[in-house]
């Protein structure tokens, strides 16, 4: 989903009608899993959450999903603080 701030990989509803934002990136070494994310794209994603949390009237939580070639997945949850 694209907002006038950022484009949102992943978005889902969860069963109890918050919002779940996640970002997904590729990522062969977890030790470099801070460093897949900087500054700029991490206050983007802010304000794309600020966005389609007053425009969808829900909370919303951002996730990180780190995937590897293999297809292994490790999800960081709720970083939106």
């Amino acid at each position: 989903m694209k907002t006038p701030f950022a484009e949102v990989d992943l978005l889902f509803r969860t069963p109890d009608n918050h919002v779940l934002m996640v970002e997904v990136k590729t990522n062969n070494i977890s030790a470099f899993q801070n460093f897949r994310i900087g500054k700029r794209q991490k206050n983007r994603l802010v304000r794309a959450l600020q966005f389609l949390s007053d425009r969808l009237d829900s909370l919303v939580e951002v996730h990180w999903a780190f995937v590897t070639k293999e297809g292994k997945v490790t999800v960081i949850e709720d970083i939106s603080g």
